[in-house]
This record gives structure tokens, C-alpha cells and sequence, in this order.
């Protein structure tokens, strides 16, 4: 436990801000945690974007890129990126009133 041992004027400018933000003891909780390690914190629009993308798998019918484009302000290479895995899903489904002609031994 290193609990007190943390001399705040020892650190680094950054180190100082993130004890500051957080607080000494609260930063001293981190480093007993994670120290020695990589810790990556992301930016805040990376939940924004995980939001968006799962409206626009909600929205997404299989064919209308252009106009989720559109509605959510990006590309539509960037819309089929997003839905590329449902769209294989919803491609792969057969069509109304269409059979298989293979049996699905796992039913």
C-alpha cells in the first residue's frame, strides 16, 4: 500500500492535473491499481459514437445507406462499415416463402 507516500510536488506536470482532477488520494488508489500498466481512457464521443452506431443498426433495413447517410451526417461508406455485419445477416435470411434445400442438424 502506498497510501501517503505520493509526494505531489515529485510529479510531473501531467500527473499533477490527473491528481488534481481526481484528487492525491484517489490518484494514489489509480497507481496501486494500474501502475506499471497501460491505461487508455477514451474520449468522450467514443460512447456518443457507440450510441449513434446502435441507432443506426436499429434504423438499417438491409438497403437504405444513402439515407441513414444522410439522417446521421456521415459517409456511405462509413454507414456500410458500421452495418456490415447485419447486412451479411439480413442478406443470408432466405427470402418470404423461400426453403432450404439443406437441413439444419443443429434444430
Amino acid at each position: 500500500m502506498i497510501r501517503g507516500l505520493v509526494q505531489y510536488e515529485a510529479l510531473s506536470k501531467d500527473r499533477q492535473q490527473v491528481a488534481d482532477l481526481i484528487g492525491i488520494e484517489n490518484y494514489e488508489k489509480l497507481i496501486e491499481m494500474y501502475g506499471g500498466t497501460w491505461l487508455y481512457i477514451p474520449k468522450p464521443d467514443t460512447f456518443e459514437r457507440t450510441d449513434r452506431n446502435k441507432r443506426i443498426l436499429d434504423d438499417f433495413d438491409g438497403y437504405n445507406f444513402k439515407q441513414l447517410a444522410r439522417k446521421y451526417g456521415l459517409t456511405e461508406v462509413q454507414i456500410r462499415t458500421i452495418v456490415s455485419e447485419k447486412t451479411r445477416e439480413i442478406r443470408a435470411r432466405p427470402l418470404d416463402g423461400q426453403t432450404t434445400l439443406f437441413h439444419d442438424s443443429t434444430a
